[in-house]
């Protein structure tokens, strides 16, 4: 078990660094359509390759872990997966509006916030954090502060929509860890997926005009983000978070920041101040905190 834990919290790692990673791939992809539309071609393709992966998966039993409560058949699996999708779905929507009204790095630091949401919403579960992990909240907050609000700090309707999205990430960390425990990872990975494009393409053909020409000008944003950064990422993170609490893999995952930062500055030349620098280095220091504290538990 503890082998399994180790390489669940080597997984969240490389999921935050594929998210990190990601940002070019996303804002090249709405050059020629819009939010929704990218949100559901990129959930389709995501759901167009983990559906049979998961079904072929299914079908070994080495892959099953030997609990007999554990779900792996379809529609067990279904209502779970509706729920995933309908939180991951929520989240990337009020983002996406929010972006139109705010700044990308109070974006990006209040979407974060999940951090902090998730031990909070943890304790109506009665699940209080540790001292330690407390201390690794406060110190990644400050990290992540440093790195992305490089501005005043007011806040208006574009902020308001951006802390909705944090709090259903939030609850997306949440019931991906509740589902994880008992369902098969990769058929909730498909259902979610399958959630997000069927709710995206609704949103994009009453408030978008889509149109295919242009989705196929985004195919290589669009691939990369289907394809890596929702399809291997985000089932990575489910099956994870079967062996690791939501409290610590948001914290874990919350080095998305870093990572991006990071790739802005070796793939595009972008400076990164010592104030950045410095966040940098708390929030990595918090995660591999973290780190160390759940593989020795």
């Amino acid at each position: 078990m503890k082998s399994r834990r180790i390489a669940a919290l080597l997984m969240l790692t490389l999921t935050a660094f594929i998210w990190g990673t990601s940002f070019v791939a996303q804002i090249v992809g709405m050059e020629h359509i819009g939010p929704f539309t990218f949100c559901a071609a990129r959930y389709f393709l995501a759901s167009l390759f983990t559906i049979p992966f998961a079904a072929f998966m299914g079908r070994r039993r080495d892959v099953m872990p030997e609990d007999e409560a554990f779900a792996s058949d379809w529609a067990s699996c279904l209502i779970p997966g509706v729920i995933c999708g309908c939180a991951l779905f929520a989240g990337t929507a009020f983002q996406q509006v929010g972006l139109l009204y705010t700044t990308a790095g109070k974006s990006a630091f209040i979407t974060a916030m999940y951090i902090v949401l998730v031990p909070i919403l943890g304790l109506f579960s009665g699940k209080v954090p540790s001292k330690s992990t407390i201390i690794a909240i406060a110190a990644s907050t400050v990290g992540l502060y440093l790195i992305s609000v490089k501005g005043d700090f007011s806040v208006g309707p574009g902020d308001a929509l951006t802390l909705a999205g944090a709090l259903f990430w939030a609850l997306h960390i949440i019931v991906c860890g509740r589902f994880a425990q008992k369902f098969d990872a990769f058929k909730l990975s498909a259902l979610q997926f399958s959630t997000v494009a069927v709710l995206s393409l609704l949103f994009a053909v009453s408030m978008e005009t889509p149109h295919m020409n242009e989705i196929i000008l985004s195919w290589k944003p669009l691939a990369f983000s289907g394809l890596i950064s929702t399809c291997v990422a985000y089932t990575m993170q489910m099956a994870a978070q079967r062996y690791v609490p939501p409290v610590q893999a948001s914290i874990i995952l919350i080095s998305e920041s870093v990572f991006a930062a990071l790739a802005g500055f070796i793939f595009l030349g972008e400076s990164l101040t010592a104030r950045e620098l410095l966040g940098c280095a708390i929030m990595l220091a918090s995660t591999l905190t973290a780190q160390i504290q759940e593989a020795r538990s």
